[in-house]
């Protein structure tokens, strides 16, 4: 052995570090082998490193890559006119690193073809050794039992599900499906390319399996007849046999008590029920009794079988939901059947699968999973939901060797298993005390306020008093002369046209002088008579007649006296209030009145008109006229027109006089009746009311 001075190592190391600058700064060696390739951090492999190996193609990914490998591993590259290589292809690759989404790999590559050989041996791996990342594309080999075969959407290729013991490894052939049916629960054996689907941050969620073709998967056990798939109940599924559970397909017959869109069927086997994962989902109602194929595997807290085929199926009667607590659902033994249970809600929010309900019972809290409701429940209503028991969460007994539910749900088959049984109250301890809160403030509100009003009503009572006997008094005065000139006025100018009557028509000197004696004294009763007052009232009966009591003032003018008096009803007037009939009437007396005593006519025509719910009545002659203007103001001692104006205002009309010198006078009496309806005998009555 030489001993070497530690002067000369030193020199050693300042000519190997030179070499290691030379390097760096000089032409970098590319790198020669997919291990060296794949072993970069993403960070050193975006510096675009040279590469330059050869390998063997092992898959050719449509979307543009080609994955090669060499005696130390696998990688994957990119470049133009990739298409054109098949598997087993010996290709040289010239190109830079990639980092790639989960190994780095190499990009704008450049390949020669160097000829075709074997591919390299698949290495047998287990689901954890694809779950670990380690064989990332590099070729594989896997055993197992297919549980599904099932076309891509797009129909260029088919995704297996391989059963590996408890695990389900997926397996995307690139060819279109073949023996579909067949391949279903036999144990095959599969060589094909490990890949997986990766997150953003570069980590394996899911490892899968790629197949260029059918060649690539070998049939070990074919698959059993499904009439030979031995049939097994509900409560003996996955429980221990000597010879242990094989991952094969078992049948199971029932009776459906729920199915839902998204394949998902519940059975009820005599006292157990079962969960189904229907493969393609098909429509089943309630009640039907069906036999099925499936692989069989523990969710949540019990067995259940997916991937299951339908065998047969035969339409029975509804079943019954089974009436359970809560103390009952948390033991285990409803799990995957049908339920009802009675609780209270406390609340509820919607969800992107529906509606969640979260009831309460005996201080035991569950949720409920429901389609939309249309109304939702408040909270606090008593409510009996129906639905399929599950168990969510699971826990120890204190024995560390059995598991029990820790919670558990019910899922609904449509909004009608929620049934309303009585809602909460209105009365809320928060309700109630803001109600008592806002009384007590009214309460003190009020009491101010009243205290305000004793001191006001105090101050006006005395003004209010002496206000109102002064209107009153008003009133009555007014009301005593509107009578006496309506009245006793008109009956004494009555007396006095007859006298004249008698007088125009000759009588002897002393007659002559007794006629002119008694006109004296009618004229001055006339005038000391205004100051009396004798109240005439019409009797107090509900309705009168108005045609009638116009009529009536008809009657009393005299024949052959004085101009020619008619009354005119165009249409059958209904019956009226009693006081209206007499506010009319005696509008209409001293309307003739003034006729006969200031229009020199010849004719007075009183007629009445209905128009809808408007009456009309109206006076008028073809007299001298007069200025309706100046006499409407009142003159002195004269308040016809007052009178009239002060009646009409009683009930609501309105008085319209029209009139000039020598072109005759018209009043129009008009107001407004309220109308209803009855109808009697297929006949309509109208009863019209003043309208106020």
């Amino acid at each position: 052995m030489i001993a070497i001075r530690l002067p000369a190592l030193s020199w050693l190391a300042v000519l190997g570090s030179s070499l290691v600058c030379a390097m760096a700064f000089g032409v970098e060696t590319p790198l020669r082998t997919a291990l060296e390739v794949r072993s970069l951090s993403p960070e050193e492999a975006e510096k675009e490193l040279p590469v330059a190996l050869q390998g063997t193609v092992i898959f050719v990914d449509p979307r543009g890559s080609v994955l090669v490998q060499d005696k130390t591993a696998g990688t994957f590259f990119r470049g133009s006119d990739v298409m054109s290589l098949r598997v087993g292809d010996e290709v040289g690759v010239r190109g830079v690193t990639s980092p790639g989404m989960y190994l780095p790999g190499i990009q704008k590559a450049t390949f020669e073809k160097l000829g075709h050989g074997e591919m390299p041996p698949a290495a047998p791996v287990s689901y954890a050794d694809l779950l670990s990342g380690r064989y990332h594309y590099q070729r594989v080999a896997a055993e197992g039992i297919v549980q599904s075969v099932t076309a891509s959407g797009d129909g260029d290729h088919t995704i297996l599900h391989l059963a590996m013991d408890q695990d389900l490894l997926e397996v995307d052939v690139y060819a279109p499906p073949k023996e579909r049916h067949l391949l279903v629960d036999s144990r095959v054996r599969i060589e094909g390319l490990a890949a997986g689907t990766i997150n953003h941050r570069r980590q394996l969620l899911q490892p899968i399996l790629w197949l260029q073709d059918w060649s690539w998967l070998k049939v070990l056990n074919a698959a059993p007849p499904v009439q030979d798939v031995p049939t097994i109940s509900a409560s003996k599924l996955l429980a221990f046999r000597v010879v242990g559970q094989n991952g094969h397909r078992v049948r199971v017959a029932g009776t459906v008590v729920a199915a839902f869109s998204d394949g998902t069927v519940f059975i009820r086997d005599e006292a157990t029920a079962l969960g189904l994962q229907l493969h393609p989902p098909m429509p089943l109602s309630a009640g039907t009794r069906i036999e099925a194929v499936g692989f069989p595997k523990i969710q949540r807290f019990g067995a259940s079988l997916v991937n299951t085929r339908l065998i047969e199926q035969e339409p029975g009667p509804e079943p019954t939901a089974i009436e359970a607590s809560l103390t009952d659902l948390l033991n285990g033994a409803h799990d995957n059947d049908l339920v009802a249970v009675t609780a209270t809600l406390s609340g509820s929010f919607r969800a992107e699968e529906g509606q969640v309900l979260v009831l309460q019972e005996g201080g035991i809290t569950f949720r409920v999973m429901a389609p939309l409701l249309e109304h939702e429940p408040p909270v606090g209503t008593r409510v009996r939901v129906t639905g399929i028991c599950q168990v969510d969460s699971i826990k120890m007994t204190p024995s560390g060797i059995q598991s029990v539910p820790r919670t558990v749900s019910l899922r609904c088959r449509s909004a009608d298993d929620v049934a309303v049984l009585n809602s909460p109250s209105w009365w809320t301890v928060r309700r109630l005390a803001l109600v008592v809160g806002v009384l007590l403030f009214a309460m003190g509100l009020a009491g101010l306020w009243i205290t305000v009003l004793r001191r006001q009503v105090r101050r006006q009572t005395t003004a209010l008093r002496w206000r109102i006997e002064r209107e009153a008094a008003h009133d009555e005065r007014q009301r005593i002369a509107r009578e006496f000139h309506d009245t006793l006025e008109q009956g004494l100018t009555g007396l006095l046209l007859r006298l004249e009557a008698v007088q125009a028509h000759g009588v002897n000197e002393r007659g002559d002088h007794l006629l002119r004696a008694s006109r004296g004294l009618v004229s001055q009763m006339q005038v000391e008579t205004r100051s009396l007052v004798s109240e005439l009232r019409v009797p107090s009966q509900e309705n009168a007649d108005l045609v009638a009591a116009l009529q009536a003032i008809v009657d009393e003018h005299p024949l052959g006296c004085g101009p020619v008096l008619k009354l005119e009803a165009r249409a059958p007037m209904p019956p009226l209030p009693s006081r209206t009939v007499h506010h009319l009437r005696m509008i209409a007396r001293e309307g003739v009145t003034n006729a006969l005593k200031h229009a020199r006519a010849a004719n007075i025509r009183l007629a009445l008109g209905l128009e809808g719910s408007r009456l009309r009545m109206t006076i008028a002659d073809d007299g001298q006229g007069f200025d309706s203007e100046a006499l409407h103001g009142g003159q002195r001692g004269h308040f016809g027109c007052i009178g009239i104006e002060e009646r009409c205002a009683k009930f609501g009309g309105i008085a319209l006089w029209r009139s000039a010198p020598g072109q005759g006078t018209t009043l129009e009496i008009e107001l407004t009746l309220e109308t209803s309806a009855a109808a009697a005998h297929g006949h309509t009555a109208k009863h019209l009311l003043l309208h106020s």
